[in-house]
């Protein structure tokens, strides 16, 4: 059995925060799809998986990361701001 290729696509929300979509985990539910207040979320037309249709909508809010069952949806912080520190 042949594993499926990992597809992730990452956006930068503001200065301090990015979000991470494994679309590869998404299992067509449209949770995400149905909770986002500012419609960043659409389907792939053939699949039904989530797709990014609005990413500059996208303010960080989290309501996708906290509905998705499948963990589909990953905010963090960037790298810039993680290493500032150091």
């Amino acid at each position: 059995m042949a594993s499926e290729e990992l597809v992730r696509h990452e956006i930068e929300i503001n200065q301090n925060k990015k979000l991470i979509v494994t679309v590869s985990w998404c299992k067509s539910c449209g949770i995400c799809m149905e909770l986002c207040p500012r419609d960043v979320l659409g389907e792939e037309e053939v699949t039904k998986k989530v797709i990014l249709i609005a990413t500059e909508q996208c303010n960080g809010c989290g309501l996708c990361e906290l509905s998705c069952p499948d963990y589909v949806f990953t905010i963090g912080e960037l790298e810039s701001v993680l290493n500032k520190g150091q």
